[in-house]
C-alpha cells in the first residue's frame, strides 16, 4: 500500500530543558512527512532527530524541541512499494 508524501516546513525552537537556556534557538526546517496531521508531525520522532543532528545535539534528553508552526506546503507523491 502506497503512502501519501507531504512537504513541510517546521518553525521550532530548542531549550535547554533544565530552564538554563537565555535565548533558545530557533529555526525552520524544509522536510518531507508521511501524514499531513498536525498532531502526528508535532510528536514524530525523525523530525525531532532531523532537528538535533542540524545543531550536532548529541545528548537528546537536555533539550526540548518547541514546535511553533506547521505549514503543509503540498502532496508531492506517494511512497514506491518494493515487497
Amino acid at each position: 500500500m502506497q503512502k501519501p508524501i507531504f512537504r513541510v516546513f517546521v518553525n521550532y525552537s530548542i531549550k535547554n530543558s533544565r530552564g538554563i537556556t537565555r535565548r533558545p534557538k530557533t529555526g525552520t526546517i524544509d522536510t518531507f512527512v508521511l501524514t499531513n496531521n498536525l498532531e502526528e508531525i508535532k510528536e514524530d520522532e525523525v523530525l525531532h532527530n532531523r532537528i538535533f543532528y542540524l545543531h550536532k545535539i548529541k545528548d537528546k534528553d537536555k533539550f526540548k524541541i518547541e514546535i511553533k508552526n506547521i505549514e503543509v506546503e503540498g502532496q508531492y507523491g506517494e511512497t514506491t512499494d518494493r515487497f
